[in-house]
């Protein structure tokens, strides 16, 4: 994550995961799964975080641990 908070453009970038037994209206992501909120000054700045170096190496790392990737690139409305 030192990397990361780093890069050029980086605001936020933090795992998350589940806040146990919060309530019947939280959609849980589950116990084996996690979440990374992420939030980059630019576009631009989000694509050379995923061509970056340590990225793609972290990629090779964990390729056999991640079942499923989702990436959801959102903005404010």
């Amino acid at each position: 994550m030192p990397a990361v908070h780093a890069e050029d453009g980086c605001i936020e970038y933090v795992p998350v995961i589940d806040v146990p037994t919060f309530g019947p209206f939280q959609a849980e992501l589950g116990p084996d799964t996690f979440a990374v909120v992420e939030k980059w000054a630019s576009t631009e700045a989000l694509n050379a975080h995923a061509a970056s170096a340590h990225m793609k190496a972290y990629a090779a790392r964990t390729a056999d641990m991640i079942e499923t990737r989702m990436i959801h690139v959102l903005s404010p409305v």
